[in-house]
């Protein structure tokens, strides 16, 4: 596993550093709520909530004069800042983004040294980098060599179908980021969840060239247009953001005008439990 905080400095724990992992928990409750009335045999569930989720690093490091290795432990690990957490596991890669509890524990041994590292990830769930799902994008046709014959040739295809399945592979309903791209002049571009009837909705003339991004996290909603903060060109009466559910979600895409002039990509991180 890698650690890096908000600073930039990487720490790694692995077979493979100086810093040799003997031990690893990882700890997830769920709240549950439910009622039960007069009388009832057993009661009746409404909802489980995930609390935060509590990470313990446990490991050793050779001890030297220096005292270099439990320096470099202990800023790397400051619980002044957040930091990410990626672990490798074979082919799996998965990270949190969590906080340090408390300054690492050190307890020196005769020629070694074991620490005890305690984290909390607030955002519980385990995820992965983004994945990409093209729903409408120019596919190129040109290789080289390249011979133009006289009755012309095809320089790129469009996808011809208007809906696409988004599969969410992960555990968890999870959000996700829209970015459409104008090959030439669009009007009011918009993507929709054809299982559930919800969309998002654009209201802007874009222009060959112009990029507008939608990002739709639980705790993050922006529109930007070309970099810039653009949530005014939200359209508040049409959308709502919705989630890509655990399994297929058909995600369709649409403009008022020119929609041929238009690439459309979401990206998103499945999350784990």
């Amino acid at each position: 596993m890698i650690y890096t905080n908000e600073y930039g400095d990487s720490l790694e724990i692995s077979w493979y550093s100086p810093y040799t992992p003997t031990g690893f928990d990882d700890d997830l409750d769920n709240d549950v709520t439910t009622s039960k009335t007069v009388q009832q045999d057993g009661e009746n569930y409404i909802s489980g909530t995930l609390n935060a989720r509590q990470v313990s690093v446990e490991g050793v490091f050779v001890l030297d004069e220096s005292s270099a290795l439990e320096r470099r432990l202990k800023k790397v690990f400051n619980p002044k800042v957040t930091g990410k957490l990626v672990y490798t596991d074979g082919a799996d890669q998965r990270y949190l983004t969590v906080s340090v509890d408390h300054v690492p524990q050190v307890t020196n041994k005769e020629r070694y040294a074991v620490f005890n590292i305690d984290l909390t990830a607030h955002e519980p769930y385990w995820r992965e980098e983004e994945r990409t799902e093209n729903i409408a994008i120019l596919q190129a046709m040109l290789h080289f060599p390249c011979v133009i014959p006289v009755t012309g040739m095809v320089f790129g295809v469009k996808r011809s179908t208007l809906e696409t399945p988004v599969t969410n592979v992960g555990d968890a309903e999870s959000g996700f980021r829209v970015v459409f791209r104008a090959l030439g002049s669009v009007s009011n571009p918009q993507i929709i969840n054809k299982d559930t009837g919800e969309r998002i909705r654009v209201i802007y003339d874009m222009q060959q060239g112009d990029v507008i991004e939608v990002i739709n996290e639980p705790l993050t909603k922006k529109v930007l247009v070309n970099g810039v903060k653009a949530f005014k060109h939200l359209d508040r009466q049409a959308t709502t953001f919705f989630p890509l559910r655990v399994g297929d979600n058909v995600i369709s895409y649409q403009a008022d005008e020119n929609l041929v002039n238009l690439d459309v990509v979401i990206f998103y991180s499945p999350l784990y439990l």
